[in-house]
Parts: structure tokens; sequence; C-alpha cells
């Protein structure tokens, strides 16, 4: 018996407390993902190379984390539960993305309509939206032992210990050189 993805249990996210490296990509939500969906949907095919369904899940993650997450005092970091198949659909459109960048033949009505939202309502370049897409993926998929070292410490309400600390130095220069504030 195959098993779904949906049946993946949540991931735990580290979240820097200042909430602008999501917030700042907002507009990926409503300008971007939202009409890639919506053209996905309308031709019914992968002429977009993925379902309408994965650019509604980044977009209403985008969005959805945009305006409920709140900010913390400086230097502080929270935890977030997200569901597995939400970090996935993300992924997959970064990925996308990426490739239409890159000049992957295999994305060229992608590019033609890309190319024809950033004459319209895109408020920057596709790269622009690349590099913001970026920095939120790099948020929320980041999976490395001082991140898991930090969940913990935060889903325990441990104290700030020598190795919480180095965790968090290490996790703050990975965002650091990603372009987020923490």
């Amino acid at each position: 018996m195959a098993s779904s993805r949906r049946s993946e249990p949540d991931r735990p996210c580290v979240l820097p407390g200042d909430p602008s490296w999501i917030q700042e990509a907002r507009y990926l939500d409503d300008n971007l993902l939202s009409f890639l969906a919506a053209a996905a949907r309308v031709a019914g095919d992968y002429r977009y190379v993925l379902p309408a369904v994965s650019y509604d899940v980044a977009a209403g993650l985008i969005g959805r984390l945009a305006e409920q997450l709140p900010t913390v005092p400086e230097g502080r970091l929270y935890l977030l539960a997200l569901p597995a198949w939400e970090l996935e659909q993300i992924w997959a459109v970064f990925q996308v993305l990426r490739r239409v960048r890159a000049g992957d033949p295999e994305t060229g009505e992608l590019h033609e309509l890309l190319k024809n939202l950033e004459e319209g309502p895109l408020p920057c370049t596709i790269d622009q939206c690349v590099a913001d897409l970026q920095r939120v993926v790099a948020v929320l998929t980041l999976d490395t032992p001082a991140v898991r070292r930090l969940a913990t410490a935060l889903a325990l309400g441990a104290p700030h210990d020598a190795a919480a600390h180095e965790a968090y130095d290490e996790v703050e220069t990975v965002w650091a050189a990603a372009g987020v504030r923490c």
C-alpha cells in the first residue's frame, strides 16, 4: 500500500523573531504565486510545470505566515510546526522558478507567462522574486543539527546554555548569508 505524503508529521521550524523575512516576500502570494495557480488551473495540464495546487499551497503559506507571525524581541526565536506537505510544495515551486531562471527548455511556457507578469503586476523582476522566495525557503526548510538543537530547546523551554548559544550562532550565520535578519 502506498503512503500519502500528507501523512508525514509536521516539521518543526525555528523562525527569526524579526518577521521581515516573510513580510517583505508577501507580494509573492498575491502578485506571483496566485497568478501562476490561476494560469495552471485554467490550462488544466502541466505547461506551467506544476499543478495549480502547488502554487496555491506556496501562496497560502506565505500569506498566512506574513499575516500571523508576531514580532518578538531582537535576538529571540520562536518555534512553529508546519505540515511537511506544505514545505514540500513551496520547495517544488522554488525549484521550478530556479529552472525557469536557468533557461530550462521544459519551462518555456512558464517563462513566457512570468515575463508577461514582470511587465504587469509584479513589483520587481523575476530574479528578485526568486531571490525573495529563496530567502523564505531558506528559513522554512533549514534542517541542520543546530536547528534541531534549537527546536528541542524551544519546545522544552530549556535554559539557554552554551550549546544553545552555539546553535543560535550557527543558524544566524546561515540566515544572514540568505539575507535574513534575526
